[in-house]
């Protein structure tokens, strides 16, 4: 049977007529080594722009036919020449000459493409599948050149092929001018220049993008679809005071950073921060230009308003909580609040009143009546062991003089690990959209019942996405772990000085650290090891913050002992 080039065709786009050859090559048994391009387009046309031979088949020790189909139910011939076929305007160019021009084109792309390729017969035809098709005696084509309707269903296509090579294979042997290279014991093309010629032709390939382009294109596809969440500011700006809600990835961190921004274009001296440290670096770094924005944790905040805090009371129960709190709103009483307006990143870490009596004394106006902004997801990362009081304690300061948004389109993850997150998180409501394209990665879960399997998945894992272009600090490895990680024990020495802990960052390290030290934070590919159970609310949030880390490609390493607890999740039991 032929091989076909490609394997199927498109219904929608293929005639009648086509489909039937395309059908009958395919599975007629007596062309075993043959070859047979269909649709091959032809970028070098004698005529026109851009070309098309239906089909272009190699037949081993014979040669090659360019083979036009026409599907009409009727043919037509005017006495000034023109035809016209089935219900198309007549045009003087007819099927014939449209066969011969393709095949011309083919021989000299070979000829260019290949001098090695030993001379062939090479020869064009039409097959009128639908229609009768009988000239005697033409002098514009041979007539063993034409193929109707009779002949193709009397026929089989190996032997309609066959016969049309064999005609032209006779006219050759009689033309002198090609015996110095053609006589009928002539047996091209072998089996091996047949793949050749096919090649040549329809040469196989794949490009893949390169590891730069592609990595800019992930980190501007991801902000591109965060500033579409950018029309919620336009929404704010008439809201001094606004809560805005949003389950994770819905694009919380780039608004704040904008509002942000936006506060201190209009003169306004603004605090931005959060709770994670690796996020307040990231937005210190990303506003150190604006020096009317002061940006980081609220910790780093407290520190500067009372600097010998650490020093004198550090080993206090409740320092961060309480101790440090209140030594930060003491240094703040004895002045005018030091900021026009407060923006908090991630607030639902800071939902405690030793926070926000900080926060309140910070703003002119205050909580209740000044100017501010709280991001938030109040409902999936309750992670730390805190007793914080939730998005209420926020409205009870506030009082009704606040407004509130939610944020529902997913802007970060490719949808299969968008999809993820909401089936092992029951997010409620779930994303209402996913806004960035999919990237055929499906998210990977790997089962690990001793330390040294986990080595070797994650060592896997790490080779999969080097070998994939993902360059090393666009990897991290979390883990439910502060100490004893997997990453923290990888064994093998390829990896292992490749690895760089979140405290002590190396240039053209992969990051490894805690859930929580990444919370707020995102990377282009997340692997989370360490799982062995998710029990409670608390390890299921966390298990939400680091699936949703990953903007395109997630893998999860758990112990098998936990796989009841993701049927659990997955299933909603």
């Amino acid at each position: 049977m032929t091989r076909m080039i490609p394997p199927s065709f498109a219904p929608e786009s293929t005639s009648p007529g086509e489909r039937e050859v395309f059908e009958r090559l395919r599975d007629d048994p007596a062309t075993e080594g043959w070859i047979a391009l269909h649709s091959l387009g032809i970028a070098k046309h004698p005529r026109q722009v851009q070309g098309e031979a239906d089909f272009v088949v190699i037949v081993p020790g014979s040669g090659v036919v360019c083979l036009e189909v026409k599907s009409h139910l009727h043919v037509v011939r005017f006495a000034d020449g023109h035809w016209k076929l089935g219900q198309q305007q007549p045009e003087a160019r007819g099927p014939f000459k449209q066969a011969d021009e393709a095949m011309h084109a083919i021989a000299t792309q070979l000829k260019k493409a290949n001098p090695q390729l030993p001379r062939l017969p090479i020869i064009s035809a039409v097959c009128f599948t639908h229609a009768r098709f009988q000239v005697p005696n033409p002098t514009e084509w041979h007539s063993w050149q034409a193929i109707d309707t009779v002949a193709f269903h009397r026929n089989s296509i190996s032997a309609l092929l066959r016969a049309v090579l064999n005609g032209h294979r006779e006219h050759l042997a009689g033309t002198p001018s090609v015996r110095s290279w053609f006589s009928l014991s002539h047996a091209e093309p072998t089996l091996v220049n047949c793949a050749r010629i096919a090649d040549q032709l329809r040469p196989s390939f794949e490009f893949a993008e390169p590891p730069k382009i592609r990595r800019y294109r992930r980190q501007e596809e991801a902000e591109r679809f965060t500033r579409q969440q950018y029309q919620l500011l336009d929404m704010i700006a008439e809201n001094p005071r606004c809560i805005v809600k949003g389950a994770a990835g819905t694009g919380k961190t780039f608004i704040a950073l904008e509002a942000a921004r936006r506060l201190a274009a209009d003169g306004s001296r603004v605090l931005l921060c959060c709770y994670n440290n690796l996020l307040g670096q990231w937005l210190k770094e990303e506003t150190a230009s604006d020096r009317l924005i002061t940006a980081g944790t609220l910790h780093s905040y407290m520190g500067k308003l009372a600097p010998n805090a650490s020093e004198h009371h550090k080993g206090e129960g409740g320092f961060f909580t309480e101790v440090l709190p209140e030594l930060a709103l003491g240094a703040l009483l004895e002045g005018l609040p030091p900021f026009d307006a407060l923006v908090v990143d991630e607030a639902q870490d800071l939902m405690l009143d030793s926070y926000l009596d900080v926060l309140d004394t910070s703003v002119r106006g205050g909580l209740g009546s000044g100017r501010w902004l709280h991001f938030g997801d109040f409902t999936n990362q309750a992670i730390y062991d805190s007793g914080y009081a939730g998005i209420g304690l926020l409205k009870d300061r506030a009082g009704t003089a606040s407004a509130s948004f939610t944020l529902t389109a997913n802007c970060r993850n490719v949808p299969s690990i968008s999809q993820y997150v909401e089936e092992t998180s029951h997010l409620d409501p779930g994303y209402s959209d996913t806004l960035r394209a999919e990237n055929d990665r499906e998210a990977v879960r790997e089962w690990w019942s001793t330390p040294a399997e986990q080595d070797q998945h994650l060592v896997k894992h790490l080779a999969r996405l080097h070998a994939d272009g993902f360059a090393t600090d666009e990897i991290v490895v979390l883990s439910t772990r502060g100490k004893g990680s997997a990453a923290e024990l990888c064994t093998d020495p390829r990896w292992s000085r490749r690895l760089a802990p979140f405290a002590k960052p190396q240039s053209g390290a992969i990051a490894y650290g805690t859930v929580h030290a990444f919370k707020g934070m995102d990377a282009a590919a997340v692997i989370v090891t360490d799982i062995e159970e998710i029990k409670d609310a608390r390890s299921e949030a966390l298990f939400y913050i680091a699936s949703s880390r990953a903007r395109d490609d997630l893998t999860i390493i758990a112990r098998d002992t936990a796989r009841p607890d993701f049927r659990r999740l997955v299933l909603g039991e």
